[in-house]
Protein backbone atom coordinates (compact mmCIF):
# COMPACT_ATOMS: atom_id res chain seq x y z
CA UNK A 1 0.00 0.00 0.00
CA UNK A 2 1.60 3.25 -1.10
CA UNK A 3 1.17 6.65 0.44
CA UNK A 4 1.53 9.96 -1.34
CA UNK A 5 3.27 12.81 0.48
CA UNK A 6 2.56 16.39 -0.59
CA UNK A 7 4.37 19.38 0.89
CA UNK A 8 3.22 23.00 0.68
CA UNK A 9 4.10 26.32 2.24
CA UNK A 10 1.66 29.19 2.74
CA UNK A 11 2.20 32.77 3.83
CA UNK A 12 -0.74 33.92 5.94
CA UNK A 13 -1.14 37.57 6.97
CA UNK A 14 -1.97 36.68 10.60
CA UNK A 15 0.03 36.17 13.76
CA UNK A 16 1.40 32.73 14.53
CA UNK A 17 -0.87 32.52 17.60
CA UNK A 18 -3.95 33.35 15.50
CA UNK A 19 -3.09 30.74 12.85
CA UNK A 20 -2.49 28.07 15.48
CA UNK A 21 -5.67 28.92 17.43
CA UNK A 22 -7.81 28.82 14.28
CA UNK A 23 -6.37 25.58 12.98
CA UNK A 24 -6.71 23.57 16.19
CA UNK A 25 -10.24 24.83 16.92
CA UNK A 26 -12.71 22.28 15.53
CA UNK A 27 -15.50 24.88 15.52
CA UNK A 28 -13.45 27.34 13.49
CA UNK A 29 -12.34 24.60 11.10
CA UNK A 30 -15.97 23.74 10.40
CA UNK A 31 -16.29 27.25 8.87
CA UNK A 32 -13.89 26.30 6.09
CA UNK A 33 -15.83 25.67 2.85
CA UNK A 34 -15.59 22.05 1.81
CA UNK A 35 -14.43 20.93 5.25
CA UNK A 36 -17.67 21.41 7.20
CA UNK A 37 -18.12 17.72 7.98
CA UNK A 38 -14.47 16.87 8.53
CA UNK A 39 -13.42 16.71 12.17
CA UNK A 40 -9.68 16.22 12.49
CA UNK A 41 -8.21 14.01 15.18
CA UNK A 42 -5.27 15.89 16.70
CA UNK A 43 -2.41 13.50 17.28
CA UNK A 44 0.34 15.86 18.43
CA UNK A 45 0.15 19.49 19.59
CA UNK A 46 3.05 21.82 20.36
CA UNK A 47 1.32 25.10 21.30
CA UNK A 48 1.76 27.87 18.72
CA UNK A 49 4.47 25.92 16.88
CA UNK A 50 3.24 22.69 15.32
CA UNK A 51 0.53 20.04 15.28
CA UNK A 52 -0.37 16.86 13.50
CA UNK A 53 -3.90 15.95 12.56
CA UNK A 54 -5.52 12.92 11.04
CA UNK A 55 -8.59 13.00 8.79
CA UNK A 56 -10.17 9.64 8.13
CA UNK A 57 -12.29 9.81 4.99
CA UNK A 58 -14.20 7.19 3.08
CA UNK A 59 -11.59 6.88 0.30
CA UNK A 60 -8.39 7.84 2.10
CA UNK A 61 -6.73 8.68 5.38
CA UNK A 62 -4.94 12.02 5.43
CA UNK A 63 -2.27 12.73 8.03
CA UNK A 64 -1.11 16.36 8.01
CA UNK A 65 1.81 17.81 9.93
CA UNK A 66 1.86 21.60 10.28
CA UNK A 67 4.67 23.88 11.41
CA UNK A 68 4.16 27.64 11.79
CA UNK A 69 6.92 30.26 11.80
CA UNK A 70 6.61 34.01 12.37
CA UNK A 71 7.71 36.06 9.34
CA UNK A 72 7.59 39.87 9.76
CA UNK A 73 3.86 40.63 10.18
CA UNK A 74 2.73 37.25 8.80
CA UNK A 75 3.07 33.55 9.45
CA UNK A 76 4.65 30.92 7.24
CA UNK A 77 2.84 27.60 7.53
CA UNK A 78 4.52 24.50 6.17
CA UNK A 79 2.26 21.51 5.65
CA UNK A 80 3.25 17.93 4.93
CA UNK A 81 0.20 15.87 3.97
CA UNK A 82 0.35 12.11 3.64
CA UNK A 83 -2.53 10.60 1.68
CA UNK A 84 -3.08 6.88 2.21
CA UNK A 85 -5.70 5.50 -0.20
CA UNK A 86 -8.28 2.96 0.96
CA UNK A 87 -10.10 0.26 -0.95
CA UNK A 88 -9.28 -0.16 -4.61
CA UNK A 89 -7.27 3.08 -4.54
CA UNK A 90 -4.55 1.17 -2.66
CA UNK A 91 -3.73 -0.79 -5.79
CA UNK A 92 -2.77 2.21 -7.92
CA UNK A 93 -1.89 5.14 -5.63
CA UNK A 94 0.13 6.83 -8.38
CA UNK A 95 -2.99 7.17 -10.51
CA UNK A 96 -4.58 9.32 -7.80
CA UNK A 97 -1.54 11.51 -7.11
CA UNK A 98 -2.62 14.38 -9.39
CA UNK A 99 -6.08 14.36 -7.84
CA UNK A 100 -4.60 14.42 -4.33
CA UNK A 101 -2.34 17.36 -5.21
CA UNK A 102 -5.29 19.39 -6.50
CA UNK A 103 -7.36 18.41 -3.46
CA UNK A 104 -4.60 19.50 -1.09
CA UNK A 105 -4.09 22.84 -2.85
CA UNK A 106 -7.84 23.53 -2.69
CA UNK A 107 -7.99 22.48 0.98
CA UNK A 108 -5.14 24.80 1.97
CA UNK A 109 -6.48 27.70 -0.10
CA UNK A 110 -9.88 27.37 1.63
CA UNK A 111 -8.18 27.17 5.03
CA UNK A 112 -6.14 30.32 4.35
CA UNK A 113 -9.18 32.23 3.07
CA UNK A 114 -11.23 31.26 6.14
CA UNK A 115 -8.41 32.39 8.48
CA UNK A 116 -8.09 35.74 6.69
CA UNK A 117 -11.86 36.23 6.86
CA UNK A 118 -11.81 35.51 10.62
CA UNK A 119 -8.99 38.03 11.21
CA UNK A 120 -10.83 40.73 9.23
CA UNK A 121 -13.96 40.14 11.30
CA UNK A 122 -12.01 40.35 14.56
CA UNK A 123 -10.36 43.61 13.50
CA UNK A 124 -13.76 45.15 12.71
CA UNK A 125 -15.12 44.22 16.15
Amino acid sequence: MGSIVIENTLLIPCSRAAVYAFCVDAGARSEVPGQENLVPEFVDLDPERSWTEKLDGRNETITCSYVVYPVADSTRMTVSAEYTPKGLGRLLPGAKEGSYRKQEEARLAALKKAMERRVRQERKS
